[in-house]
């Protein structure tokens, strides 16, 4: 979720977004980590939005903030468009990081799939701005994969987890730190449509505060 700004004299649009990460595997540097890399990953392409026969170039303000103490009324209550609400944790029930709804604020992350260069923050974020994964899946012979492309995806040898493997081998499918955000997926937020409607947010107020899942096959 964001909030836009249009600079008309510079031709420059910006989606703002705050992080704020709790949760017992959540500290100040995954909330920079995951700030930095929505970021970096979603200005890269230096998005084109055509606005009344005029070219502007898009990009991504981040900021972030840890919050240890975050508790159910401070996500229930927020009325700031901007901020975005993530728990972290070593364990998910469901194995993976996951928003709460396509255009969403919260959602709950495992911390495995954090480490750098993974792109799943960047990928998460896509959702909370309303894209889905792409009902294709095998993408073999289109080179590098988009960002909302989900793992299981099939690619070509250079971007799968192991380049050597075959299909069907271990391995054999996309590695997602080849996840790029390119041109399509910056057209599929339809920026243009949201901003002639006078709407100036992206996404929606899930406002679902996360208890921690608690792993009871592996409790002492």
């Amino acid at each position: 979720m964001g909030e836009i700004e249009i600079l008309s004299d510079t031709k420059n649009i910006y989606i703002h977004a705050n992080m704020i990460v709790y949760g017992n595997a959540a500290d100040e540097s995954i909330a920079k980590y995951i700030a930095e890399e929505i970021g970096e990953m979603w200005s890269e392409p230096k998005g084109k939005i055509l606005l009344d026969n005029e070219v502007y170039t898009l990009s991504f303000m981040t900021t972030w903030q840890y919050e240890p103490e975050l508790n159910r009324d401070d996500i229930i209550y927020n009325n700031n468009p901007r901020n975005n609400y993530f728990r972290i944790e070593e364990y998910s029930k469901i194995q993976i990081s996951m928003v709460d709804d396509l255009g969403s604020n919260s959602g709950y992350f495992l911390k495995a799939n954090l480490y750098e260069g993974s792109t799943t923050a960047a990928h998460e974020f896509g959702h909370t701005m309303g894209l889905r994964h792409p009902q294709i899946m095998d993408i073999r012979g289109q080179g590098r994969p988009g960002i909302m492309y989900p793992r299981g995806t099939l690619v070509d040898p250079e971007f799968q987890y192991n380049p050597l493997a075959k299909y069907g081998e271990p391995l054999h499918t996309m590695n997602p730190m080849h996840r790029r955000v390119r041109q399509q997926e910056i057209d599929l937020i339809k920026i243009p449509q949201l901003i002639y409607n006078q709407e100036l947010i992206v996404g929606k107020f899930t406002a679902i505060f996360h208890e921690m899942h608690i792993d009871r096959e592996n409790i002492v």
